[in-house]
Order: structure tokens, then sequence, then C-alpha cells
């Protein structure tokens, strides 16, 4: 599986909001975070105003951990030529969003962590 790398764009679908963060799912069942503090340069109140479950955002990885398999994203550090570029997906409605593809992934990680655990 192609691991999204840090300094990339890429294109997420939000799949939970909370007070302070949002978890995205991207292409290859990889997650990431995107913390209030990185949707924009200016102070935001409301992050559940902001995004909503189901918008899809390019975002920038800023940062990657491969031991956990997750990420941290960023909107307010993408630059303006990469704010331009359209989207190429379009919204999801979040009756259609699955968590097959960590469901799939889940037992992997249930046992490397075991592993890591006996080791």
């Amino acid at each position: 599986m192609k691991h999204s790398k840090v300094g990339d764009v890429i294109e997420g679908t939000i799949i939970k909001v909370a007070p302070k963060y949002a978890i995205m799912l991207f292409d290859g069942g990889e997650t990431g975070l995107l913390h209030i503090s990185e949707l924009s340069k200016s102070f935001v109140r409301n992050f559940t105003g902001f995004v909503q479950v189901g918008n899809i955002y390019k975002v920038k990885v800023i940062e990657y951990d491969e031991t956990r398999d997750s990420m941290k994203v960023s909107l307010k550090k993408m630059t303006p030529a990469e704010r331009k570029k359209p989207l190429s997906k379009k919204r999801v409605e979040s009756a259609s969003i699955s968590f097959s593809g960590l469901a799939k992934r889940l037992p992997e990680w249930v046992e490397e962590e075991n592993k890591k655990e006996n080791a």
C-alpha cells in the first residue's frame, strides 16, 4: 500500500467530527487527524461549523507516524497554488461512508501490536 509522506497534498473525506478535531479517511484506508489548530491562520471558534462529515478536503500531511500508520494533516499549511487545484472527488453522503477498509486492516494491526508486546 502507498503511504503518504510529510509534505504530500492529498484528498480525504471527513468521517468524524469532534469539538476540537476531525478524523479523515483517505484512499488506501489511511486515516488522519485534522486538529482545530490546523484549520486556518485565523482563530476558529466553532470547529463543527467549519467541517462536516462527508465533505472532502485537500490537506497537507504534516506528520506521519509509521508505527501507528496514522498522520496529522493541515488545511492552513497549504500554499495558495495547492489550494487552487480543483478537487478530483465529489462530496460523499454520510450514509455511504463505510469503515470496511478499516475493518479489513484491524486484524492485521492487532496482530502487529501483539507481536510488538511479545517481543
